[in-house]
């Protein structure tokens, strides 16, 4: 039996866990209470955008699909600076961290390199070229 992905409501609900890291950041929080706990959302965001793009990549007969790279892309940007202001301090400030950092560092690299691969996987855009030349226009409308 074929399973159906709704990568919108997945791509949201992770937009949302997002979210609300990037939230723990503005905040001072102990890490010694959220730092576990903020791996462990990280580590799912990970595998979890792998697995959704590994799905997007091999369904080619998906209606959206292009749409569906374009926000697969657009979300492992916005991944890619939670993890970005996490090391640059905040709430739970990874330089203070050094297997932390290594470990961001790891999923950085991975979400940089399924941005690639959703952004390549995208269909070439039609070109931008008129379909119909001004002179060609202007033969057909000239006796109206």
């Amino acid at each position: 039996m074929n399973k159906r992905i709704n990568f919108e409501d997945n791509l949201f609900a992770l937009a949302m866990r997002i979210q609300m890291i990037r939230d723990l950041f503005a905040l001072d929080a102990d890490p010694g209470l959220f730092l576990e706990k903020t791996m462990d959302d990280i580590d799912f965001i990970d595998y979890t955008l792998g697995v959704l793009l590994r799905e997007l990549t091999e369904n080619s007969r998906l209606l959206e699909r292009d749409e569906a790279f374009e926000n697969l892309s657009e979300l492992e940007w916005r991944f890619d600076q939670a993890l970005g202001e996490m090391c640059s301090g905040g709430g739970i400030p990874a330089a203070s961290y050094p297997m932390l950092r290594e470990r961001i560092a790891l999923v950085k690299s991975r979400s940089a390199e399924r941005r690639k691969t959703a952004d390549a996987s995208l269909s070439p855009s039609p070109s931008s070229e008129p379909l119909v030349s001004v002179d060609e226009l202007s033969e057909l409308l000239k006796d109206m």
